[in-house]
């Protein structure tokens, strides 16, 4: 028998994700991510299985706390790279393709005695702490993406930084497990906020800013209401939240313009207090992605409403003449939006003072 570390990264919401309808792209997404995790320090991790929409991972031999937790990290930031990978860059409207932006992630860590068989030329891990770290698979934790962890690894809590709870189940065959989570919550927000960008005018491509006779509060109100732009933006149809609610980090949501173009818009950051937010655009006629800021600051009439693009280092631009023409056409289509916006808000406003006088 050898001591070995057992690490579990457990994909969250895979049930209702696999839906007939998508079956075939809820497969790639999930091999897509599995993999991903795999390549993360595959020289010192080893892959027991792959358990559905589970990786098993060990090490055989003990792991410094400090140590353990950083992989445990990059697992983690991997899964959201991969995530936001697939995300911000479809345009497909299945049930997978949709549901993808829900997916979380958990782990499960413990450690202890194992040994190795061969079943149908596969190697398979044996052994009583073995089904411990599976059985803990099924608990009773109540957060979305925890890391559940057993007094084998319990310098791991301390090493993380994040606050344990205590907690344990029932188990028919093994009795009562006790354990800690630790929720991941800190960890997402620090990913978020390592993502996190809002372009300036010095640094966009393409900068258009109209002034609003407007109090800044209400046209940021304005522009955050997705009803409300279909109504204000020239060529905007339709907007379709398609994970989380539209100001979230993290959120999708497609946006359909007359010309039958489908840009999907993945949010990366948004600020109340500064009325600013910024998407990453993908499947953007003429160019493919791009990185959006768009923001409200005050001004002594009222408001400046801007919108800032700048080309996603990511997109192949064939030349400089292809450049010019894509940036003429965002330009063309900002300044639209733009003006409709300036419109709308002070049309309201003159509206308001006409009922007031009136009244």
């Amino acid at each position: 028998m050898r001591s070995g570390t057992f690490v579990l990264a457990d994909i969250g919401g895979y049930t209702s994700f696999l839906t007939e309808v998508g079956i075939e792209h809820a497969k790639e997404i999930t091999g897509h991510l599995l993999n991903g995790m795999f390549e993360v320090d595959r020289e010192n991790w080893k892959l027991g299985d792959v358990e559905g929409d589970c990786l098993f991972l060990f090490r055989d031999s003990e792991v410094d706390s400090e140590e353990l937790f950083a992989y445990l990290r990059r697992l983690y930031e991997q899964f959201r790279d991969s995530l936001e990978e697939i995300v911000s860059g479809s345009t497909c409207r299945c049930g997978a393709c949709d549901r993808s932006g829900d997916l979380t992630l958990k782990f499960v860590v413990h450690a202890g005695p194992f040994d190795v068989e061969q079943i149908a030329g596969q190697r398979q891990l044996i052994g009583a702490d073995v089904v411990v770290a599976h059985r803990l698979l099924k608990n009773s934790v109540p957060v979305r993406e925890y890391l559940l962890l057993t007094d084998s690894v319990g310098d791991l809590a301390r090493a993380s930084g994040l606050v344990a709870t205590r907690g344990r189940d029932e188990y028919d065959d093994l009795g009562a497990v006790d354990y800690r989570y630790l929720d991941l919550a800190p960890v997402r927000d620090a990913f978020h906020r390592s993502r996190e960008i809002f372009l300036t005018e010095e640094d966009a491509d393409v900068a258009v800013s109209v002034e609003i006779d407007a109090p800044p509060d209400r046209v940021w109100s304005i522009a955050n209401d997705p009803v409300l732009l279909t109504r204000i933006f020239p060529s905007l149809v339709e907007i379709d939240v398609v994970s989380g609610k539209i100001e979230d980090v993290g959120s999708v949501h497609t946006c359909l313009h007359g010309d039958q173009q489908q840009m999907v818009h993945y949010r990366v950051a948004f600020d109340e207090a500064g009325r600013r937010a910024t998407d990453h655009l993908s499947n953007v006629y003429f160019i493919g992605r791009l990185i959006q800021t768009w923001q409200v600051r005050a001004s002594g009439t009222g408001s400046i409403f801007s919108f800032l693009y700048s080309i996603d280092p990511r997109t192949p631009i064939p030349d400089e003449a292809a450049r010019t023409a894509a940036l003429a056409e965002v330009r063309r289509h900002a300044e639209g939006d733009a003006r409709g916006m300036k419109d709308f808000c002070e049309r309201e406003r003159r509206d308001a003072g006409r009922v007031g006088s009136e009244a």
